[in-house]
């Protein structure tokens, strides 16, 4: 039970994330967040990594059409 919990944890921290969870996904993710340590490290290491990259894809120049793209992955 435990392991399909921890699945479905995964693919909702994932959407959220990527930008594409429902605002009712992303309430319930924020929720469970509260709660479970794993999952809260596991999302404030992926926000970090893909902050990072959007941060460093920026600075270096990349080709506005891959920022773009990444940056509607995570709105601000």
């Amino acid at each position: 039970m435990e392991v399909e919990q921890n699945q479905a944890c995964t693919e909702l921290l994932l959407l959220v994330i990527d930008g594409q969870a429902t605002e009712e996904q992303h309430r319930e993710l924020m929720r469970h967040l509260e709660e479970c340590e794993s999952c809260r490290k596991e999302y404030l290491l992926s926000k970090s990594i893909k902050d990072s990259l959007k941060s460093h894809m920026k600075v270096n120049g990349t080709p506005k059409d891959l920022a773009k793209g990444f940056g509607k992955l995570h709105p601000k």
